[in-house]
């Protein structure tokens, strides 16, 4: 699994705005992966989801070095969302991506996500 875009203090968790703030992570993953990592957490109206994004957008998604299973995932793993592999990039956003890209970290549990330690905030540290 990858992980290369964060949400700092997301606040959109299990499809609805304005949930309790916690940092999130773009999880993309391959079918095996998300089959053995990701499904298990979720319904099955949100695999079915899953896998219809993938299907609809595996060519895009390809053409585009991602993988088109891509999942907005909590630090803490309370909510697990599919999504379109843009969905951090996409023109919806205009200049206000809350997304930020990161160093590109492979993972191989979703526990890890818990460790990562996020960039500095523009204008921390020195």
């Amino acid at each position: 699994m990858i992980v290369r875009w964060f949400w700092r203090n997301c606040d959109f968790r299990h499809k609805e705005w304005g949930t309790t703030r916690i940092d999130a992570f773009w999880v993309e993953t391959t079918l095996e992966e998300a089959e053995v990592a990701i499904y298990p957490r979720l319904t099955q109206e949100r695999v079915a989801e899953s896998k219809a994004l993938a299907e609809r957008l595996a060519r895009f998604a390809e053409s585009r070095g991602a993988s088109p299973y891509c999942f907005l995932v909590a630090r803490d793993l309370s909510s697990i969302d599919p999504h379109e592999f843009h969905y951090p990039f996409h023109h919806m956003w205009n200049a206000y991506s809350p997304f930020a890209e990161m160093p590109e970290m492979k993972i191989s549990r979703l526990e890890e996500l818990a460790s990562i330690e996020l960039p500095a905030e523009e204008g921390e540290g020195g």
